[in-house]
């Protein structure tokens, strides 16, 4: 009987035994990992927070400088839960991205989240971290994302396991992608959420065959907002989260 050869992926793999912290001249940046494997379809979170160790207020900005993507990835830059569009590669602390300037002692949650969602491969993203009083004085920071086959010597058209990828684009405006992938054929519900759980739409019901399957949603009639979108096949539940931009 032919062996077929499966690899499985760690959800998270960590670089570095503790966190690695950098000091500037105004700034230091707490970083908990720089390299995280994970498979198709899911969502990768660098998480560092910024700490201002200056005796005044600080506005801090961050640039991405380096974003080497595979086809189809998409990088994003956040504040806390205030995730940016995937084009914006410039964020600071600035009523325009509403997020306050630090005070002395302050934190700042901050991320980058990468977005493996059709084919594998390997993403580098460089990020440098300053302060408009010392823009010149940056912290460069280097993450690296990457993915692997399911399988190997497999039907790489049937799924191993089910999966809910992540919407493409995310921010979008006014339609997206949603991926998902059935292990097996069976009754198919993807439904659409506001964050209060009503019901907002129905946009898969109905029996389908094994495999990755792609719907578009069109949201041309809602008003911005966060969104929760649930896939149900079989036994099998997901949930995630995708944000309209209006």
């Amino acid at each position: 009987m032919k062996n077929k050869i499966r690899t499985s992926l760690l959800t998270l793999v960590i670089v570095f035994a503790a966190v690695l912290t950098i000091q500037a001249q105004d700034i230091e940046v707490i970083v908990h990992e720089t390299f995280l494997s994970d498979t198709i379809g899911s969502e990768m979170v660098f998480d560092f927070e910024i700490v201002n160790i200056s005796n005044q207020v600080q506005t801090v900005f961050e640039v991405r400088t380096i974003n080497d993507l595979p086809q189809n990835w998409q990088s994003s830059l956040c504040f806390g839960q205030n995730c940016f569009a995937p084009q914006i590669d410039s964020i600071a602390t600035t009523q325009d991205f509403g997020t306050p300037p630090l005070n002395p002692g302050d934190t700042l949650i901050t991320s980058l989240h990468v977005f493996p969602l059709v084919n594998n491969g390997t993403a580098n993203v460089q990020i440098q971290v300053g302060t408009f009083h010392n823009p010149d004085n940056r912290i460069t920071l280097d993450f690296t994302a990457t993915t692997e086959p399911l399988s190997v010597d497999d039907d790489a058209s049937v799924p191993e396991e089910y999966f809910l990828a992540q919407n493409f684009p995310n921010p979008f405006n006014p339609s997206t992608v949603i991926e998902y992938g059935l292990r097996e054929a069976g009754n198919v519900t993807l439904m659409i959420y506001d964050v209060l759980g009503n019901e907002i739409a129905t946009i898969v019901n109905e029996y389908q065959q094994a495999g990755t399957h792609q719907v578009r949603f069109d949201a041309t009639n809602l008003s911005s907002g966060l969104y929760i979108y649930k896939l149900t096949a079989g036994s099998f539940t997901e949930t995630r989260k995708m944000i309209l931009e209006k």
